[in-house]
This record gives C-alpha cells, sequence and structure tokens, in this order.
C-alpha cells in the first residue's frame, strides 16, 4: 500500500477511482483492518502489468488468506468500534471479550480475564460480578479488592446488616479511550502558536476541554 501512495502511483490511481491507498499505523487499532479492506477495493484498479508493482502485489495464491483475514478482522473492528463508544462498562466490555474468545480462541492470552497483561485480575473480575448482579459469588479475594467501592446498609434497629452494595463501579472506564482522546487533543491545541503556552495553562485548558458538560457560560459568571 505505501508503494500505491507515490506520486505516480496515487496520479495513476486516481484516474480510475477517488479512493486513495491507507497505510497501516501502529498507533490505530483498526488500520490494518483498513488497510486490507481498502486493498480489496482498490484491486480492480490496479494493473497486474505494472512492472513497479509487479514485485509488491500478493499472489494469486495469497489472495484467499487474505480473504480470510479480512473475515476474521471484520469480528475484531467490529469490537474495537464497541470498546470506543460512550458508556461502556467493564461488563460490557467482558462480555465483548468472551464473545471474541469464542471465535479467537489464539487471543485468551490478551483478552481472558486471567492474562497475564491484565494489571489486576481480581479486581476486573469482582466488578464484572457485581455489575452482572453475581455479587453473592464474589470470592474473598475480590471482596477484598472492592472494599474502597463497599457500601454498608445497616437498619436502624440493632438487626442483621443488609448485604453489601458497592457504588460507582458504573463509572470505572474499561479501557484507556479516554486517556487517548485526551492526548489527540492536546497534540491538536499544542500547535506551532501555541508553543509558549505554559503547562499550567494547557492543563488548565485541557480540564475544562474534557469536563465541557460540568459547565456553561452561567458557571463562568457566577465565577468572574
Amino acid at each position: 500500500m505505501r508503494k500505491l501512495r507515490t506520486l505516480k502511483q496515487a496520479a495513476k490511481l486516481r484516474a480510475k477511482t477517488p479512493l486513495a491507498a491507507v497505510l497501516r499505523q501502529d498507533t490505530r487499532w483498526s488500520s490494518t483492518f483498513s488497510m486490507l479492506k481498502r486493498y480489496f477495493r482498490l484491486r480492480p484498479f490496479i494493473s497486474a502489468d505494472d512492472e513497479e508493482l509487479a514485485d509488491f502485489l500478493p499472489s494469486r495464491l495469497a489472495h484467499p488468506k487474505l480473504e480470510t483475514l479480512l473475515a476474521s478482522l471484520r469480528d475484531v473492528e467490529s469490537v474495537s468500534k464497541h470498546l470506543q463508544g460512550d458508556g461502556l462498562t467493564p461488563l460490557d466490555a467482558r462480555v465483548l471479550f468472551d464473545e471474541l474468545l469464542k471465535s479467537h480462541p489464539s487471543f485468551a492470552k490478551y483478552l481472558a480475564t486471567d492474562a497475564d497483561i491484565v494489571h489486576s485480575a481480581v479486581f476486573e473480575q469482582a466488578v464484572v460480578k457485581v455489575l452482572d448482579d453475581q455479587a453473592a459469588l464474589l470470592t474473598d479475594d475480590e471482596v477484598a479488592a472492592l472494599e474502597p467501592f463497599k457500601r454498608t446498609q445497616t437498619h436502624r434497629r440493632k438487626v442483621a446488616a443488609a448485604p453489601a452494595t458497592y457504588e460507582q463501579l458504573n463509572a470505572i472506564p474499561p479501557t484507556s479511550n479516554m486517556v487517548e482522546r485526551l492526548f489527540s487533543i492536546a497534540r491538536a491545541m499544542l500547535r506551532h502558536e501555541r508553543h509558549r503556552l505554559s503547562p499550567m495553562m494547557l492543563e488548565m485548558i485541557l480540564f475544562l476541554k474534557i469536563n465541557s458538560s460540568y459547565w456553561d457560560v452561567a458557571t463562568v459568571e457566577q465565577c468572574l
């Protein structure tokens, strides 16, 4: 695909289609899928007799494998899009991962509940159980992990305490989307003409932008 983005090859493509080549980017979750999907859309417009491209085009034997890979990546792309949505809870993410593991068991190394890359497997499993109304199935370790979120409700009279409930578990973000979006916003705001912004001022602007739903013009007027 990189070869198709050269001036000469890009001009050839523009003469046949408005579609342009898409490159894979390490920082984009779905770039591999986008690149492969675009290749199959561009394939009818790519000349097999082009000497500059001959050494870079996949062979006929490779195409069925690429089609299989594309079909497999569609499932991953669907899950990836859902993970980027607002309002996603750890339970939602766990359900998505479990469904993906059914068709792609090899992903267990990264998506299983006890995968090595999980920072706190016990805590995540505990949160999922509570959000799934299975708090009664919590192990002792899981109960301990949720202790900071615990709220015990007792009756006014001296009777047995009611079962504990856990607050604000829905507010726990299951992915790093919010942080990644913050970095993207910071990069977009800190352009050449704004390099004189102090770190404190930049932090204040980003804080207000990220939390814009909690303030409006009336709030600013009250502060003034």
